[in-house]
């Protein structure tokens, strides 16, 4: 079911049986938004999560004021605070983009636990490299100017849905929307500072084999950075959450949030 947290809407599936003491909050990547995080949604409820997963402003149908021009990643981070606010000490599952958010977000506290699955790196650490420069640069004169703008169906195949059957990719791509460009630039800048002495909870960075975007070597060296637990989907690409085998993947994850919380 949908629901509203203040004029953002999420996703929410309630848990089956006994509830666990905390919920989790999904937090989806650039262009996304909650759809493609339903595989974790539910499953997460059915292992007794009081799961959400968040469509950020100008995603999903949760509205940006002005349009996506101009939105920063610091109002991504503002959407997930207020969520939190509503949630109480949760959770924090973040993908791509919504990796690096999540960072941010658990900085200083109310985060019970953070997963942060084939994420954007924190400033400090660089993240692009020769097969994303190449592709992303005709998106360049709309990241100067701020505008928004949505990513090529051959560059999507190419960068992160490369791990999806070719029918996936023909029910998934027409799903993605459009993006602001200042978090493109943002992101190709250097993203956030993060204080990662300030992440103070429990962390786990998850890689996958062929992810070609954010490759598991990059997820090797943001875990380092937060002192994290480290694991690496073998087989999978960027978009694991749509991948064949999915399930064992995130069954993993969902064992390491149950021993976070002991």
């Amino acid at each position: 079911m949908t629901e509203r947290i203040a004029d953002l809407v999420l996703e929410h599936a309630a848990p089956a049986g006994r509830a666990r003491s905390r919920s989790v909050l999904f937090v989806h990547g650039m262009w996304g938004g909650s759809w493609y995080l339903r595989n974790y949604l539910y499953a997460a409820a059915a292992d007794g999560w009081d799961a959400w997963a968040v469509n950020l402003r100008g995603h999903g149908e949760s509205p940006a004021p002005g349009g996506l021009d101009g939105v920063r990643l610091a109002d991504y981070v503002d959407d997930v605070r207020r969520c939190l606010d509503r949630l109480g000490e949760a959770v924090l599952v973040g993908h791509s983009m919504g990796g690096l958010i999540a960072q941010k977000a658990a900085e200083g506290g109310g985060v019970a636990a953070a997963v942060f699955i084939t994420s954007a790196p924190p400033r400090g650490i660089v993240g692009l490299h020769w097969p994303v420069l190449s592709r992303m640069a005709r998106y360049l004169p709309a990241m100067l100017a701020g505008r928004a703008f949505t990513v090529s169906r051959a560059h999507a195949d190419f960068l992160f849905l490369n791990g999806l059957a070719p029918e996936q990719r023909d029910w998934a791509f027409p799903r993605f929307g459009a993006e602001s460009g200042r978090v493109g630039r943002e992101l190709a800048l250097g993203g956030l500072a993060v204080d990662a002495a300030s992440v103070r909870c429990p962390t786990l960075v998850v890689g996958a084999e062929h992810d070609r975007i954010t490759p598991a070597a990059l997820q090797r060296r943001i875990a380092r950075r937060y002192r994290a637990e480290y694991q690496e989907a073998s087989g999978h690409a960027h978009m694991l959450m749509l991948e064949e085998g999915w399930e064992r993947p995130f069954k993993d994850m969902l064992a390491w949030m149950e021993r976070s919380l002991r």
